[in-house]
């Protein structure tokens, strides 16, 4: 059996063992990494998976924030479990699932320098940062 050079008389094989089963041991701490990606019945509020071939969130609850979820989050990169009203609306109060989803929209601004997700994560309103996506590339300054 081949021995470490760096531990003397320690065989390879169990360390290898113990190193597999250490990151076993530490997969479910990896859970809010994974954002529900081994669950179901994720709570409020968690990262899911929109492309899951089920819904993954807890009870009267929906995977919202960016596409290709159904219903999406104003300048979230990401996916959140979060309740709705009947007609889709988003009716929970959980900060991931507000627009900008607790620093999503900050993200984005430094990703894309996108307008609205720059002037939302400032401290913008909501429809001030719509405007801007909406009026990119037009501008009525200047007295045009």
């Amino acid at each position: 059996m081949q021995t470490s050079t760096f531990e003397k008389g320690i065989p390879m094989s169990p360390r290898a063992c113990a190193l597999v089963f250490a990151l076993f041991a530490l997969l479910p701490f990896a859970e809010g990494c994974l954002g529900g990606f081994t669950n179901d019945n994720v709570p409020e509020g968690r990262r899911c998976n929109p492309l899951s071939s089920h819904n993954e969130c807890a009870s009267g609850l929906v995977c919202a924030g960016h596409a290709p979820s159904s219903v999406t989050i104003p300048f979230c990169a990401e996916n959140y479990c979060c309740a709705v009203d009947r007609n889709g609306n988003i009716t929970s109060t959980n900060v991931n699932c507000q627009p900008g989803c607790s620093g999503g929209a900050g993200s984005i601004c430094g990703a894309t320098m996108d307008p609205g997700a720059c002037a939302l994560a400032d401290g913008a309103t909501l429809q001030v940062a719509l405007d801007l996506d909406n009026d990119a590339g037009t501008s009525t300054e200047g007295g045009e």
